[in-house]
């Protein structure tokens, strides 16, 4: 059954991606993990990781502003659905401290992202899923 939205709900939406996406380009953390409601989830696709919670979250997020402390994205495309808000993105940065284990190569990463937004009843993030090709990722970090 596809849920039907209106027009103020889609914004209040969009609204909290957009927070999300300054939240993340300016590495902060609190505002960050604002975004999600109650039990949230972000799953990274291409690693096949879960991470539950706003402190799952919050460390994922944590590391990964560590491992490359000039993280940026930039928007490409915004799809938003009744359901879900999917955005085509393009992330950068250059991997100066250790990420995900790895340990820093100060090699500088460029590539696209699809992430796809779920929302709980009170219209913030319930879900992120982001797919990318792990294998350019770790090509351009040169350990694969």
């Amino acid at each position: 059954m596809t849920l039907e939205l209106d027009s103020a709900r889609k914004a209040a939406r969009l609204a909290v991606v957009e927070e999300h996406v300054r939240a993340e380009v300016v590495h902060d953390l609190d505002a960050l993990v604002e975004t999600f409601g109650e039990d949230p989830t972000w799953i990274d696709n291409s690693a096949r990781e879960d991470h539950h919670g706003h402190d799952g979250i919050r460390a994922f997020y944590a590391d990964l502003f560590a491992g490359f402390p000039d993280f940026s994205l930039g928007i490409e495309r915004r799809h938003i659905a009744e359901e879900t808000i999917i955005l085509e993105v393009v992330v950068r940065g250059t991997h100066t401290g250790t990420w995900k284990g790895i340990a820093a190569t100060g090699k500088r990463v460029d590539f696209p992202v699809c992430a796809i937004f779920t929302f709980d009843d009170r219209d913030r993030i319930h879900s992120e899923t982001a797919y990318f090709d792990r294998m350019t990722v770790l090509s351009q970090l040169g350990v694969a």
